[in-house]
C-alpha cells in the first residue's frame, strides 16, 4: 500500500489516499529521528511557558492565605474562590480556541502571543494597585475591595486557562513530530 498525502479545498487540511501498490513502496520524507534529541529546545520553550502560566496561579492560592491572616470571615474567602472557575471551564472554552485562529499568524500563536501580553499587563496593574485593592492605604484604614480583587483574578485565571489550551495543543502538535 501506498499513502500519497492529497490537499482538499482548505488549505490547511490533507489526506491521505492509499493505493494497493506492492511493487513500488516509496518514502516521500526522509526519516525523522525519533527520542529527545531533536525536540530539546522546543521541551526548554514549553517548559518556559508553563512556568510563565503558573505565576498567577500560585499569586491566586496565595490569596486566600493572605485573606485568613487578616481574619477576613469565611463568605468572603467563598466569594473569592470563584477566581478558579476558569480552569474549570476549559472544557467549553477549548473548542473555540482550537477552532478561531488568524492564519497568518498560525493557530496556537494566535492565542499564546495575546494572552502572554495581557497576562503581564495584569500583573503590571496588579503590582501597582494591589495595596488599594486589599485595603491597605496611608491613612491605615482596611478596607478590602472584593469585587475589584475577585475581577482582576479572574480575569487573571481566565487569560491563564486559555493559554494553558493553547500552550498543551502546541505541546500535542509540536513533540508528535
Amino acid at each position: 500500500m501506498k499513502c500519497d498525502p492529497q490537499k482538499c479545498e482548505f488549505a490547511e487540511i490533507q489526506y491521505a489516499v492509499l493505493h494497493k501498490d506492492d511493487d513500488n513502496i516509496q518514502q516521500e520524507s526522509p526519516q525523522k529521528k525519533h527520542g529527545l534529541s531533536g525536540d530539546m529546545g522546543n521541551i526548554m520553550l514549553l517548559m518556559f511557558l508553563y512556568i510563565l502560566q503558573g505565576i498567577p496561579l500560585g499569586l491566586t492560592a496565595s490569596v486566600p492565605l493572605l485573606l485568613q491572616s487578616w481574619n477576613v470571615g469565611y463568605d468572603v474567602q467563598a466569594k473569592f474562590s470563584f477566581v478558579n472557575w476558569p480552569f474549570s471551564m476549559k472544557l467549553l472554552w477549548a473548542p473555540i480556541v482550537d477552532s478561531l485562529f488568524i492564519k497568518r499568524i498560525g493557530r496556537r500563536k494566535t492565542w499564546l502571543m495575546p494572552t502572554q501580553y495581557l497576562i503581564g499587563f495584569f500583573m503590571l496593574y496588579m503590582s501597582r494597585n494591589m495595596n488599594t485593592i486589599l485595603g491597605h492605604d496611608e491613612t491605615g484604614q482596611a478596607q478590602l475591595d472584593l469585587s475589584t480583587l475577585v475581577f482582576v483574578f479572574f480575569v487573571l485565571n481566565f487569560l491563564a486557562a486559555t493559554q494553558d489550551i493553547s500552550l498543551d495543543g502546541w505541546a500535542i502538535c509540536m513533540l508528535q513530530r
